[in-house]
Formats: structure tokens, C-alpha cells, sequence
């Protein structure tokens, strides 16, 4: 799938993509299958598409983001400025890819972290292979987070035992 740096820069700029946010509490099992169904139901639009699910308040409440966006760089949506930057409106032929992004205060330094998962063309040819693999990777970035969490606790009781 193509779009035309213009349309690109349409869609960021008058935020005219399609947003779904689906909401979890902590000890809530995180099914992807509303987040894969949203996906499938939009991975084809002309508009760009931002897919998220937050848990415990998301990363506004120092929770976690999972979220699953089109676009032709790899920036969240959400940073129109650096995109407008990045895409040239005389291009015609920007393939659109698929990204996955985690946000939490101990995933990074930066409180982000994003990555490929295929192209659209490549996830239209091969969904349950895509599915799998961003199934895989939220699951190594929430295996991480919980082990940073985890450090943090043993140094703050080692602190306080000193104390």
C-alpha cells in the first residue's frame, strides 16, 4: 500500500486518521484480539490509523501505551511537527508500514520505544504471521518493564534498610 506524501501530510497534520483507544486495569489479562480486529477492520484506509490500548491509566498516568500505527516513518503520529519535517508532499509513492510502540517510564529513557512490524502490503499477504510477531514483541517489552519495576523495588527496600 502507497499514498502520496501529500495525503500523508493531510492525515498528520488535521489528525484526520482513525483512533481507537481501548482501556485495561492492572492484573487485567491483555487479550490483543479488539486491538487485531481494529486492525483489520482499517489496516486498507486511506487515512492513517493509531490503535492503542492503556493500561492503568496508560502512559499519561505513568502506566503503559501499546499501540499499533500506520504512517511512512517511524515517529508516532502525535509528533506532527518532526513528520512534517520528515514527509515530502511531491512524493508520490510512500509506502505505508505497520509500527508497534511501547510507552512506559521504564522502557526507555525516553519512555518510548517503537519498531517495525511489517509493511501493510506485507501484512495483507500475511497477517498471522504480523499478528504473531507483534504479539511477541508487546509481550518481550511488558517482560521487560516488569523486571525494571522489579530492580527499582529491591533498590528502593535496600535504601529503606539502610536507613
Amino acid at each position: 500500500m502507497q499514498i502520496t506524501g501529500e495525503k500523508a501530510l493531510t492525515n498528520i497534520s488535521e489528525n484526520g486518521y482513525y483512533s481507537a483507544i481501548y482501556v485495561l486495569e492492572d492484573g487485567t489479562e491483555i487479550a490483543l484480539d479488539e486491538l487485531f480486529d481494529g486492525l483489520d477492520e482499517h489496516i486498507q484506509d486511506d487515512i492513517f490509523m493509531h490503535l492503542e490500548v492503556q493500561i492503568n491509566g496508560g502512559i499519561e498516568e505513568d502506566g503503559t501505551t501499546l499501540s499499533l500505527e500506520t504512517n511512512v516513518i517511524n515517529l508516532p503520529l502525535r509528533y506532527t511537527n518532526q513528520l512534517k519535517k520528515l514527509i515530502l508532499t511531491e512524493k508520490e509513492d510512500n509506502d505505508v508500514y505497520l509500527y508497534m510502540i511501547v510507552e512506559n517510564p521504564n522502557v526507555s529513557q525516553s519512555r518510548l520505544k517503537i519498531s517495525l512490524a511489517s509493511s501493510v502490503a506485507a501484512y495483507l499477504d500475511e497477517s498471522d504471521s504480523v499478528k504473531s510477531k507483534i504479539s511477541n514483541w508487546f509481550d518481550e517489552q511488558l517482560a521487560h518493564i516488569v523486571t525494571v519495576q522489579q530492580e527499582l523495588e529491591k533498590e528502593e527496600t535496600a535504601t529503606e534498610t539502610k536507613e
